[in-house]
């Protein structure tokens, strides 16, 4: 989004609407929010008028405080959510999520947008992810939306403390060896990503297709693994109840060994605006 310059008699020293509504969507989307202030400078845009607009826009609500630990989801447990056993996270299957419809529209969405998978940290390995990605919550697609307006409802989390919905497509031999969804606190990937927004609280994920081999999701601390199931999802707390990050969610996207893997992926934040569940 292009973000206009308004020059004034002493430079740029208070950001104009537009560009709060940049930011603001910026944050919504989990975007990087130092690239957001480098590109703020880059318009003219003093320190002080960024720091100005961050704090307008700053999200005050706290998930952990209001009970996400038990999001209406969990409540309703509907017949085809299924816990996985274990006293070390909170992990979950819930069967039939999507139609064989709805996958087939987001995947042929999915397909014309992908790009390299990347990290958010530094790493030497050159094969830690190799799947591709498609940034859905970017498209102006009613498809898209209406995914992510599902997934928020399902949960019961409105999409106030969520970021946008990714997709993300594995060929054979490609993989995401095991790390965790949450940032690492006092670190600097942390204060440039969840430094607003908070930590990640859950993560939703929900597989297009059948995969002929391999592609499982494997909890490498509890050693379970979910194979791939078109429609169905796996959402899990990455966090735990205090707010602090859960260590044994750490897990990998094992490699495809034949055919191909699409799942689409939706991250819930600890700060948002307004009531954290729906009515």
């Amino acid at each position: 989004m292009e973000i206009p310059v308004k020059a004034g008699p002493n430079g740029l020293v208070q950001l104009d609407s537009y560009s709060i509504h940049w930011l603001r969507e910026q944050l919504r989307l989990g975007c990087d929010m130092s690239t957001s202030v480098e590109t703020l400078r880059t318009k003219g845009y003093s320190d002080e008028a960024i720091l100005a607009g961050i704090e307008a826009i700053r999200p005050r609500g706290d998930a952990i405080a209001l009970g996400v630990t038990e999001p209406p989801l969990l409540k309703r447990a509907p017949a085809t959510l299924h816990r996985v056993e274990s006293d070390k996270l909170q992990l979950y299957t819930l069967e039939n999520f999507l139609n064989e419809r709805e996958c087939a529209k987001v995947i042929a969405l999915a397909s014309h947008h992908l790009r390299p998978s990347t990290l958010s940290y530094a790493s030497k390995d050159a094969e830690f992810r190799t799947s591709t990605t498609a940034d859905l919550c970017h498209l102006k697609s009613p498809v898209a939306s209406q995914i992510d307006d599902k997934i928020c409802r399902t949960m019961g989390i409105r999409a106030e403390y969520s970021e946008g919905i990714q997709a993300q497509r594995y060929g054979v031999g490609q993989q995401f060896k095991p790390h965790w969804d949450f940032f690492t606190p006092d670190t600097q990937t942390f204060r440039r990503l969840a430094g607003l927004r908070g930590n990640r609280t859950w993560t939703f994920m929900v597989y297009l297709n059948d995969v002929e081999e391999g592609g499982a999701t494997r909890f490498t601390r509890i050693d379970h693994a979910v194979k791939p199931k078109a429609g169905t999802a796996v959402l899990w707390n990455n966090l735990l109840p205090d707010g602090t990050p859960n260590d044994e969610t750490m897990h990998c996207g094992e490699p495809v060994l034949a055919g191909q893997k699409i799942i689409i992926t939706k991250w819930f934040r600890v700060h948002g605006d307004g009531p954290l569940f729906h009515t």
